[in-house]
C-alpha cells in the first residue's frame, strides 16, 4: 500500500510536469512583432515592414524571412534568394549570422546594394532590444568584405542614415 508521503510526492511531480508542458506550449504559440528592413524600389533607402513571428527560434526566423522578402509590392528583395541561414546565435549583444557563400557568389553587387543588403540585416536585427551589432559570417568565417565596398570583418551596428526622414 503506497503511504501518503509517496502519494504526495507523487501527485507534485504530476503538477510539476502539467505546468511545464503548458508553459512550454504558451512559449512556443507566443508571437512577437518585428520590424524587417527592406529596400525602397529606388534602392536607395530601407524601409520596415512589421511581421508577426513566432518567439521559438526569433532570430532564425525574421533571418528567414529577410530571405524570402517583403510581403508589399512597394518593397524589394535585400537578399539573393538562393541564400540560406546555416546558423544564427547571439553573443553578448553581437548576432552572429552565418549565411550560405551564396549571400556573397549570387549578390547583384554595386556600393548601393552591398550597403542595403548588409544594413537590411543589421538594422532588422538591432532593433531586437537585446542586440546591439551584427557580425556577418559566410560559411562560419568573417569576410572583409561582401562585393568590395563595405568593411564586414568587424560587427555593425544600426544605421539611421538609410531610413527615409
Amino acid at each position: 500500500m503506497i503511504n501518503l508521503k509517496s502519494k504526495k510526492i507523487y501527485m507534485i511531480s504530476i503538477l510539476v510536469v502539467i505546468l511545464i508542458l503548458y508553459f512550454s506550449y504558451l512559449n512556443f504559440f507566443k508571437t512577437r512583432e518585428v520590424k524587417l528592413y527592406f529596400s525602397d524600389k529606388q534602392a536607395q533607402y530601407l524601409l520596415p515592414e512589421s511581421r508577426k513571428l513566432k518567439v521559438s527560434n526569433l532570430y532564425q526566423s525574421i533571418v528567414e524571412e529577410l530571405i524570402e522578402g517583403p510581403e508589399s509590392k512597394d518593397l524589394e528583395i535585400t537578399i539573393p534568394s538562393q541564400t540560406r541561414l546555416i546558423d544564427i546565435k547571439l553573443e553578448d549583444g553581437t548576432a552572429l549570422v552565418n549565411f550560405s557563400k551564396e549571400l556573397k557568389s549570387k549578390h547583384w553587387g554595386g556600393s548601393t546594394g552591398e550597403i542595403i543588403t548588409v544594413y537590411s540585416i543589421v538594422n532588422t536585427l538591432t532593433s531586437l532590444e537585446e542586440i546591439d551589432q551584427v557580425q556577418i559570417l559566410i560559411s562560419a568565417k568573417k569576410i572583409d568584405t561582401l562585393v568590395g565596398h563595405l568593411e564586414l570583418d568587424k560587427p555593425l551596428g544600426f544605421n539611421s542614415k538609410l531610413l527615409i526622414q
